[in-house]
């Protein structure tokens, strides 16, 4: 029995964390998740928040009524830029600072302490530093007596810039939190970077609403919103192009969250193989296939969906002009120009029409085995 066993073969490659990491799968995954979350942000920046509540016009708001410049430079809030432009430094410092907590959490906890110790002593030290000193010498000038003018004043230009910093934190919050669940495998920082999203789009969608919109005033006209009726599709003749960002922006969501979650899942399970398993060449073998197969689903899937939810919202006008085409009727064109078909309810009646169009076609296609024969055409070549 015994000499009937063959031990595990051992390669060149092995699921060790060190290599597996820069495995060529794994790093097309995380610039993948990368570059799916700046695009999700500059499509919601360039949505909502340009223009409307951006950072630069609260800046300005705070120079105004403080009678002073802020401390941070202009080229590096955006100040005086147009469009885009305002965002694009913030969120290079933002994903540095997220590839930072990144870099910071695969250290040791000794290296951990002594950077968190050494970063809290330079922030006393510039929000109190020139104070402490100032007083110290008016103490010992003049002797015991309250602060004066000038020494009160020096706690001006710290307390603007911490304020400042802490403003342009909050508008990156979501690209500082994905990085550092991208790059730094955790799990938490997606789920806030996805939870600060959402949370964003559903204070903002209660805001513009036009009842509540109303009662904000002139705060309230500075929000951008979308208008609920659609008229005229540019899109393929589907969709807007407004409802062509929010299907973006919800495709780009997932492509974030599933290629960051991907990376995690396959790491944690590498990690928790026997030392055994981690040179064993069909494992190596087996972590390829998923990885392979993780890739071609993102890229076909997703990008399926995005074809599918355009096709969804646009899905009455296409059966109109069917309807139209065969029968010949006035009965399409009347129908298409109604207005119940353009509003918010009508786009929802018209997907699940799809839905249902769809699934019935399930009775019709075999839609499990014709993915089934791509997968395996794909198998084969390899």
């Amino acid at each position: 029995m015994a000499g009937e066993v063959t031990p595990q073969g051992e390669g060149s490659r092995s699921l060790h964390l060190r290599q597996l990491r820069i495995q060529w799968q794994i790093v097309t995954l995380q610039v993948l998740a990368t570059i799916a979350l700046v695009w999700m942000y500059l499509e919601i920046v360039s949505t909502y928040v340009v223009g409307s509540i951006d950072h630069t016009l609260l800046f300005d708001k705070l120079e105004a009524s403080l009678g002073t410049d802020l401390p941070l430079g202009d080229w590096l809030t955006g100040e005086g830029n147009d469009g885009l432009a305002r965002f694009y430094v913030p969120m290079g410092i933002g994903l540095a600072l997220g590839g930072s907590m990144a870099f910071l959490a695969f250290q040791t906890p000794k290296v951990q302490q002594r950077i968190r110790l050494g970063f809290i002593v330079l922030l006393i030290l510039t929000l109190a530093g020139r104070f402490v000193l100032g007083y110290a010498w008016q103490l010992i000038g003049d002797g015991w007596s309250i602060p004066e003018n000038e020494v009160v004043r020096s706690l001006e230009w710290p307390l603007l810039m911490l304020l400042s910093i802490v403003i342009l934190t909050f508008y990156l919050l979501p690209i500082i939190t994905g990085t550092k669940g991208i790059w730094g495998l955790s799990r938490r920082g997606v789920a806030w970077s996805i939870g600060f999203t959402l949370l964003f789009l559903g204070i903002h969608a209660i805001l513009t609403f036009p009842l509540i919109r109303s009662q904000l005033g002139s705060y309230g006209e500075q929000l951008t919103s979308l208008e609920i009726i659609v008229s005229d599709p540019t899109v393929f003749g589907l969709v807007t192009g407004e409802q062509l960002s929010l299907i973006l922006i919800a495709c780009l969501m997932m492509v974030f969250q599933e290629s960051a979650f991907g990376v995690i899942r396959q790491l944690e399970y590498a990690y928790r193989l026997p030392d055994s398993c981690k040179r064993d060449p069909e494992y190596v073998a087996q972590m390829d296939n998923l990885l392979n197969g993780h890739l071609r689903h993102t890229a076909i899937f997703l990008s399926l969906t995005i074809v599918a939810t355009t096709i969804a919202l646009g899905f009455h006008s296409i059966l109109l002009d069917w309807v139209g085409g065969i029968t010949g009727s006035q009965w399409a064109a009347q129908v298409s120009e109604s207005i119940e078909l353009t509003l918010t309810y009508g786009l929802v009646i018209s997907a699940l029409l799809f839905l249902g169009v769809m699934a019935l076609l399930r009775f019709v296609i075999p839609w499990q085995r014709f993915w089934g024969l791509i997968e395996s055409s794909f198998s084969s070549r390899e």
